[in-house]
């Protein structure tokens, strides 16, 4: 793969879930039409719906942002629609909606969700919309299995994304496998996206893969000594607009 194909990903910085605030929930219409007009790229996380239809959200359930004690898969695509966005009057937006509202205008990083890597069924149905999408993007996961689904039924740019010791948690061994990058061995990504919390602890691992052509992203850049940071050791990074840290 010819390195113009990252171009996208690595020249602008990438707006994590949309350019969300206090007042505009992330993952909606409104977060992501804030972005388009600012000229970032969009981070989104993708799900499937119980009737088989992407829909863009973060978490596995419904109760953070909507209030509701359900997971997503567990819903059609009309009774998502029927629930409200942190009280607001956004909806959760399918993936066709999100596509139609960027059209082209900013590169797309999208993160598959899940993390059984013998379950592909979002990858597959993610790799299968974006054949049909002219513009910029790139997909992630951290599931190793999507990554490796990607590399092989998938032309866009690809990439594994990464924790080392979740909220705190001690570095376990399976931590480990992922924190040290020893899971790159079977997905085989072409670049890595990276727990900016953890960057320090790992950077002789991911200076090792950056030597053999590995592209570097930082998550989430959320202050402005992660910004410092990321600016100083990255590729580019997944930001979220707080204290005024990004003035584009």
């Amino acid at each position: 793969m010819s390195d113009n194909r990252l171009d996208h990903l690595l020249n602008t910085p990438i707006a994590h879930r949309g350019l969300h605030d206090e007042n505009i929930p992330e993952n909606s219409i409104p977060a992501f039409q804030r972005a388009i007009d600012e000229g970032f790229n969009i981070e989104i996380d993708v799900h499937l719906t119980l009737d088989n239809h992407l829909v863009v959200f973060h978490d596995a359930d419904l109760n953070r942002m909507c209030g509701v004690d359900k997971a997503v898969k567990e819903c059609t695509l009309d009774e998502l629609k029927s629930y409200r966005l942190k009280d607001t009057d956004n909806t959760i937006p399918s993936l066709d909606e999100f596509l139609d509202l960027v059209d082209g205008k900013v590169g797309i990083l999208c993160e598959v969700k899940g993390i059984n890597p013998f379950d592909l069924g979002i990858a597959k149905a993610t790799v299968e919309r974006f054949k049909t999408y002219d513009g910029n993007v790139a997909l992630q996961s951290f599931n190793a299995g999507a990554v490796s689904y990607f590399r092989k039924h998938s032309d866009r740019p690809f990439g594994q994304l990464i924790t080392w010791g979740w909220k705190n948690a001690v570095k376990c061994s399976k931590m480990n496998w992922m924190g040290k990058l020893y899971i790159c061995k079977i997905s085989k990504p072409q670049f890595i996206a990276y727990d900016v919390r953890t960057y320090l602890d790992a950077e002789k691992y991911i200076n090792k893969a950056r030597k053999k052509g590995k592209k570097l992203l930082l998550w989430t850049i959320n202050t402005p000594e992660k910004l410092d940071l990321a600016k100083k050791v990255a590729d580019n990074f997944i930001f979220e607009i707080t204290s005024g840290i990004m003035n584009k």
